[in-house]
């Protein structure tokens, strides 16, 4: 058996160009004492960059920075070559590499680390922190700068695609906060033949979520081409993928047999959907469409704290939920509370099975952290220095909490 050894060059690229230029008469001894000059102004420009020159340790990190920002750009220039590279440090100077190195993070810094849209800005302090952590590392391989630029750049071209589609579809961009629901909802508005080719408000969701469910629905790619006519190339092969992604991920999920469009819309489903408000849409039809049961027991009036209380009071109690309650069913939930207590329970299932999807959460809160708490101390009759035999405290708490139909005593 034969053995081979290979040779492990692990210098930094701006070495290896250095050493290079030097053998080959690339670099001449002028060329060099400029390089050494370059490195004096820039070790201390850097490190008063980051902190201050006044410290041995400080300028020992700025000069390993320094090489890694010439490396970055010496290797990203050549691609590897090093006769390239050396002619660069021979013909430009040591400082514009450190610069271009620099600007290359910088303008990869810039770049969106995802499709989110809101909420991430540019700072200097940013800017110091991510230089920061890409300098001071053993070195920075062209390679993995490569492979984030890529991924940001995959972001940037998903964010400029959704607001092309934001603009066809009717939306404005500044109302966007996220590309890949806003995508998302597209490829579902294109999967639904007959829908009108607009991002869908929350009532127009909900049918656009009905046409697609059936196993028969099936893209129409004539529909989907002749909207993408017009388009740049990228845009219609990121139009492409998507509607792929949508057919293998999205549909089986809008498919599932527990799957509905409200669930799809406020669940805790990963895979989210962006739906546009409209000023002449009913306010009430959405839950009318998805909360049937809700909306009527509440009488479309679930925005008043009041009806709400009112509906829990009579779940609580076993009692038939209703929108308003009459004094005998007032003093009924009194006495009920008082031999038994509160069904909590009852409570939080009739939310989850009969609640809209976006407020539910808000609502088992608001029954379980307050207004139960508050009853069970207002209803009861515990204190046998004031008793409260004939409910007058218990009912005026309920009046002035509940959607009621008779009035304040008068005194």
């Amino acid at each position: 058996m034969t053995t081979a050894l290979a040779t492990f060059d692990n210098r930094p690229f701006f070495d290896k160009a250095l050493r290079y230029g030097v053998q080959q008469g690339i670099l001449t001894p002028a060329q060099l004492q400029g390089i050494q000059e370059g490195f004096s102004k820039g070790i201390v420009q850097i490190a008063n960059f980051f902190g201050t020159a006044h410290l041995r340790p400080e300028l020992e990190l700025a000069l390993h920075r320094m090489v890694n920002l010439v490396s970055l750009y010496l290797e990203d220039l050549s691609e590897g070559d090093l006769q390239i590279a050396a002619a660069s440090l021979r013909d430009k100077t040591f400082l514009s590499h450190s610069k271009a190195g620099s600007d290359m993070l910088k303008r990869l810094h810039a770049m969106p680390d995802s499709t989110l849209i809101v909420g991430r800005s540019v700072s200097p302090e940013s800017q110091r922190a991510y230089l920061d952590e890409k300098t001071a590392a053993a070195t920075l391989p062209l390679a993995e700068y490569r492979s984030e630029l890529a991924m940001r750049q995959a972001h940037q071209n998903t964010i400029d695609f959704a607001f092309w589609l934001a603009t066809k579809m009717g939306v404005s961009r500044n109302d966007i906060d996220e590309a890949d629901s806003l995508i998302r909802s597209a490829m579902l508005v294109f999967f639904a033949d007959q829908a009108e080719l607009k991002i869908p408000t929350r009532t127009a969701f909900v049918g656009l979520i009905k046409a697609a469910k059936p196993a028969k629905a099936r893209l129409n790619d004539a529909r989907l081409k002749a909207f993408l006519k017009e388009a740049p190339t990228e845009f219609q092969q990121l139009a492409q993928r998507a509607m792929a992604r949508f057919i293998e991920k999205d549909l089986p999920q809008i498919r599932a047999a527990s799957s509905t469009a409200d669930k799809l819309l406020y669940g805790e489903s990963g895979e989210t959907y962006f739906v546009r408000e409209s000023l002449d849409e009913d306010v009430r039809e959405y839950d009318r469409l998805v909360a049937k049961e809700w909306d009527r027991v509440t009488h479309g009036e679930a925005d008043d704290p009041a009806v709400v209380a009112t509906v829990c009071f009579f779940v609580a109690t076993g009692l038939p939920p209703k929108a308003a309650m009459l004094l005998r069913e007032g003093k009924e939930i009194i006495r009920v509370f008082r031999t038994s207590g509160f069904d909590s329970q009852a409570v939080i299932k009739f939310i989850d099975d009969h609640a809209p999807e976006a407020i539910r959460q808000d609502l088992k809160a608001s029954w379980t952290d307050d207004l139960r708490r508050e009853a069970e101390e207002r209803l009861a009759d515990l204190d046998p220095n004031w008793p409260d035999t004939h409910m007058e405290r218990a009912l005026e708490y309920l009046r002035q909490t509940c959607s009621v139909t008779w009035k304040a005593r008068k005194r």
